[in-house]
Order: structure tokens, then C-alpha cells, then sequence
């Protein structure tokens, strides 16, 4: 195996029960009276869950199958591409998945009797109080009760489908003779394109994220980089802990994002360290180099917009990369101004730039709104000092009586 390779996956997970119901009124068979007054309490044919439990079960399986994606494949569509460097990974999350339905399988024949049960009961709540006629209630009860599955089909009502990982063939021969080469020839130019674009939407997705983390980055004072941005476990992903997993997915097959992967994982080895209890010392010293890795992070997003084509997460970072400067700017000028005609340049500047990114453009509110207040207060001090002087002037001009 070898890093040219490329590996194409596919899972699907499926039900061989229905989940939801949703049936024309008309198709139930009933009297002309029991479907006007189904039709009265509803606007459309009602759809519930036949199974709480097969919906919580395939609920589960289908966050397993959106972990297996996101964080081992590229994909275009429906077709899902595997890196070598991430086959071990993925097959063991493929294994896992299975295992899990295995699991939920024998959930679902345990609680077939509790499930017909709900079923039965969500039927009485529903329209018990729609029919006061026995003979009509038992009738939409009995329409209902025959779309709940036997028993049997809830012994192995999940199925986990996998198709590959296999090798996408893109070897080509270059004077196809015979039809074998030419259907050959046809699958790898086909796969190439699916590929090609995968590929470009990897590293467009990559680029937005980029652009994301330099607002963050930018916004985010340095007592805030905590567990929050940096957390990794099934519940919790920290906003660069998961930028750091996607550029480095996408890196394996775009070497254009190799030196910015890189930099992810010094920011995220950089922001532990500051987190660190037990050393004050490790703790200093960490975040002297996040100023570092920060300022390298943000060279490097200059110098992708050198390397990378046009597109919408390339467009999304050449305005968060010439906001940066902009940016710091505005916040030093936030800072120093002193009169309300330069703050209301200032305010025109910032709802020209707040529209790029929501990080800096919610710091940047903050530092206006506290400006402002600045100077209502300034404002307040110098009309009570006057005041306090007329006062004065006021009481000196009274002539003492003695």
C-alpha cells in the first residue's frame, strides 16, 4: 500500500421496518364519517414513530456513521474517499459500527412487546377523545394497529451496508485495444474527476476554516484559551481541536496544507501547556510561544492565498487575512479616541468590517459599546464639574451679612 493509493468507502445504515407512518385518509378503508372527522383534527395525515426505540437506535448508529466520514474521508457527493494513512482507523470505526447494530438488534426483539405497547397507547391518546363512538374508534384503532411490525421483523430490523474501502484504480492505458482497457480507461478518468473535486472541496472547506480560526485567534484574549477550544472526547470537540482534525484530513491528500496542519498542532500542544496545573514555569513559558505560533499561523494564512485557486473558502480567508491588521487597528483606535466625531469615524469603519466575521465583530461591539460609555461618562464628569464651578462663582458673589 502506498500514499498514491486512495481507498473509496461507502456505508449505509438502514431499517427493514418502516420508522414513521403517513397515510392518505382515504386509504384506510374506513367509513366516509370516521375520515371527515380525521380530516377535521388534521390539516394532513398525521406521521408518527411506530418506534421510539428503532429511532433512538438508528439515531446512534447514524452519529457513528457521520463520525466515520468527517473524520477519515473526503468526500464529493456521495462518494466517500479513505487516505492509507487513515485505513486502519476507519476500519476499526467500520467494526465498531457493526458491533453497535449487533447491539441495537438485540435491543429491538427485547422490547418488541414494550414497543407494540406505546404504539397501542399513542393510538388510544390520539383519538380517544376524537370518537366518541365505540364502533368508530375501534375501527381507526384497528387501521393503525396492522401497520405495527410482527414480532419477527424486529429480530434484525437494522442493517449496516459497507461497501469498500477498495482501491479506486486510476492507472490508465495509453492506446487502449481491446474493451476491457477502454472500460478501464473510462472508470479511472471518471473516479480521477470525483477525486479532483473532493479534493478542491477538502481544501476550500480547510480555507474557510483557516479563515475562521484567525478570527478566533484575533478576538480571543489569551485567559480564554481553555479546555473549551481545545476538549477532545466523543461529547465534546473544542473549536480548534476540530480544526486542527479536518485540516489535518485534509492535508493527507493535499500537501498544499501540510505547513498550516502542522501549525494547528503546535497551537493546540501550545494552548495544553498553558492549561497546565501542576507548573508555573510550563505554564509562562507556553504562553510566550503562543504569540509565536499564533503570528506563524497567520503568515501562513497569508502565504496560502499565494498557493490556493479562487473559491469560496479562499475568498472567506483573504477578508479574514486583511482583517487582521485592520482589525488590531480599530482596537487601538477604540482605545485612544477622544472625541465623538472620531468615534463615529471609528463606528462607520466597524460596520463596514463587522460583516466579515462574528468572533472580532462581537469583540469590536464590546470595545464600542465601552467607548461610548467613556464618553458619556466624560461627558457627565465635565457637566457636573461646571456645574460645581457655578456653584462656586455663585456662592463667592453672595456679600457676607456680619
Amino acid at each position: 500500500m502506498t500514499n498514491s493509493q486512495v481507498f473509496i468507502l461507502h456505508c449505509a445504515i438502514s431499517a427493514g421496518v418502516r420508522q414513521s407512518i403517513q397515510i392518505a385518509f382515504e386509504d384506510y378503508k374506513l367509513p366516509p364519517d370516521v375520515v371527515e372527522t380525521l380530516k377535521e383534527a388534521n390539516t394532513i395525515s398525521i406521521r408518527p414513530n411506530l418506534s421510539q426505540a428503532l429511532k433512538k437506535n438508528l439515531d446512534e448508529l447514524r452519529v457513528m456513521q457521520r463520525f466515520l466520514y468527517d473524520r477519515f474521508t473526503i468526500h464529493h457527493g456521495d462518494v466517500h474517499f479513505i487516505h492509507p494513512d487513515h485505513f486502519e482507523e476507519a476500519k476499526a470505526c467500520i467494526d465498531e459500527i457493526k458491533e453497535h447494530a449487533s447491539v441495537c438488534n438485540a435491543r429491538m426483539q427485547e422490547a418488541w412487546p414494550e414497543e407494540l405497547a406505546k404504539w397501542e397507547q399513542t393510538i388510544v391518546s390520539f383519538f380517544t377523545p376524537l370518537f366518541p363512538d365505540e364502533d368508530q374508534l375501534r375501527l381507526v384503532k384497528e387501521a393503525y394497529m396492522r401497520f405495527f411490525p410482527r414480532q419477527k421483523e424486529f429480530e434484525n430490523p437494522i442493517r449496516v451496508d459497507v461497501v469498500g474501502p477498495y482501491p479506486a484504480v486510476l492507472e490508465r492505458c495509453d492506446d487502449p485495444s481491446t474493451i476491457e482497457q477502454v472500460m478501464s480507461n473510462e472508470a479511472a478518468i471518471n473516479t480521477e474527476q470525483v477525486l479532483k473535486a473532493a479534493k478542491d472541496g477538502a481544501i476550500d472547506h480547510s480555507l474557510g476554516k483557516v479563515a475562521a480560526l484567525l478570527d478566533d485567534l484575533d478576538a480571543r484574549p489569551v485567559h480564554k484559551v481553555t479546555g473549551r477550544v481545545i476538549a477532545d472526547s466523543k461529547k465534546q470537540r473544542g473549536a480548534w481541536r476540530k480544526t486542527a482534525q479536518e485540516i489535518s484530513l485534509a492535508a493527507t491528500h493535499n500537501p498544499l496544507l501540510t505547513e498550516m496542519s502542522t501549525l494547528c498542532d503546535d497551537l493546540l500542544s501550545v494552548a495544553e501547556l498553558m492549561n497546565d496545573p501542576n507548573s508555573g514555569s510550563v505554564r509562562t513559558s507556553a504562553f510566550k510561544r503562543y504569540t509565536d505560533v499564533r503570528q506563524a499561523i497567520a503568515d501562513e494564512a497569508a502565504a496560502l492565498l499565494k498557493k490556493a485557486g479562487t473559491s469560496e473558502g479562499y475568498v472567506a480567508l483573504q477578508k479574514s487575512v486583511a482583517m487582521t491588521g485592520c482589525y488590531h487597528n480599530l482596537v487601538t483606535d477604540l482605545g485612544n479616541c477622544s472625541t465623538l466625531e472620531e468615534l463615529n469615524v471609528i463606528r462607520d469603519q466597524i460596520d463596514t468590517e463587522t460583516s466579515v466575521y462574528k468572533h472580532r465583530a462581537k469583540n469590536l461591539e464590546k470595545l464600542l459599546a465601552k467607548a461610548q460609555e467613556r464618553m458619556a461618562a466624560d461627558v457627565a464628569i465635565a457637566r457636573c464639574e461646571e456645574e460645581l464651578k457655578q456653584v462656586l462663582n455663585d456662592s463667592n458673589k453672595i456679600e457676607a451679612d456680619f
